[in-house]
């Protein structure tokens, strides 16, 4: 499956009845899921925020997980509120940032049955109204940890309240799935050289290459084993011995271990074509991740911006071209306003543009 990645706005809001609790309330067995929909732009800023509050029970914490390091809080602590997330690196850090009269403390853990759970990380460095950063390191990508916010210390008033989780990162709804972010075609010697890379791969069994001579019915030609999970990139390469002398139509499907199956974007290439230099996004208008075809008379570099109406340059990327045909497909802009915008590529100072339409 290929990732999008999203970036949405919402309006700050509290809850403050203790029957509107926003975690799995005080049992591990009750976790819910982070929801990233609570991550979004930060007022003045890009940081990561949650725009959603949780209110603090006033029940006893759940017995079966292991009690706090002394180094992480001393005296009593309070209830707690249970979360699960999926890692998407090796790292995470969970911000919270309470209201005035709570002390929040957090401890992560990793397993998957309470008891049995091991702590991996717990902080409660500060007081009240003060934020608390519990950074994890020594994560495995794209698997399942636990966390709990609790009030640090016995007196209920100073346990009570809400908070939000500005500044996380890293801490994610479900597993990665496969992000392919560039696809490109060479001709070389009659045949035609396929590369893509991946930015991260979640369950990932393999990919099939599939051909066509019209871009509607598709034969398999080959298939590359992927790497299962991971978060690191990856290159990948199938050389088409006998392309077609016409234009080759060129998809990758990647296919997860339990079946399930996605296709890529669709390249074209045309052995013996005389190449120039052209930029080309479909389909227009744009309702997800934005495909962007280059077109390269040599191997170089090209920038790739994309700017919005009101002139400013939200995308900003320098790309490596193959003399070829270039698919780069650009999954971090996914719920821009619906609007026009121009995206541009840049090889050796020549400025190539286009005009799309985002609409969701």
């Amino acid at each position: 499956m290929f990732k999008i990645i999203s970036v949405n706005l919402a309006i700050l809001f509290s809850i403050t009845s203790q029957a509107q609790i926003l975690g799995g309330g005080t049992q591990f067995s009750n976790a819910v899921t982070f929801n990233q929909t609570w991550l979004s732009g930060c007022p003045g800023g890009g940081t990561q925020f949650s725009n959603q509050a949780a209110f603090e029970p006033t029940t006893a914490m759940d017995p079966c997980v292991p009690e706090p390091s002394i180094a992480c809080v001393s005296g009593t602590t309070g209830s707690d509120v249970w979360f699960s997330f999926f890692s998407q690196s090796t790292t995470a850090t969970i911000v919270i940032n309470p209201s005035a009269s709570f002390d929040a403390a957090i401890q992560a853990f990793s397993g998957t049955a309470c008891p049995g759970l091991t702590q991996i990380g717990c902080i409660d460095a500060v007081g009240n109204n003060a934020p608390e950063t519990l950074n994890l390191i020594g994560l495995t990508a794209n698997t399942r940890y636990y966390f709990r916010i609790f009030g640090a210390v016995n007196s209920v008033a100073n346990r009570t309240g809400t908070y939000t989780f500005c500044g996380s990162a890293g801490v994610g709804s479900s597993v990665l799935p496969v992000e392919i972010i560039t696809f490109n075609a060479v001709g070389h010697n009659s045949k035609v050289v396929l590369n893509w890379t991946t930015a991260s791969e979640s369950n990932n069994s393999h990919f099939e290459i599939e051909k066509s001579i019209d871009g509607n019915q598709y034969q398999t030609i080959g298939r590359i084993d992927g790497r299962g999970t991971t978060v690191q990139k990856n290159h990948y390469s199938f050389t088409d011995v006998n392309p077609f002398s016409e234009t080759s139509y060129y998809r990758l499907k990647q296919v997860d271990v339990d079946g399930r199956a996605k296709y890529s974007a669709v390249l074209t290439f045309k052995l013996n074509k005389n190449l120039k230099r052209s930029i080309n996004i479909s389909p227009n208008p744009v309702t997800d991740k934005i495909n962007i075809r280059v077109s390269s008379d040599a191997a170089t570099k090209g920038v790739i911006r994309i700017i919005n109406d009101f002139g400013q340059t939200i995308y900003l990327h320098e790309e490596r071209l193959v003399k070829g045909e270039n698919l780069f497909m650009i999954n971090t802009l996914q719920n821009l306003s619906n609007g026009v915008y121009s995206a541009k590529v840049i090889i050796n100072g020549e400025i190539f543009s286009t005009r799309f339409i985002y609409r969701k």
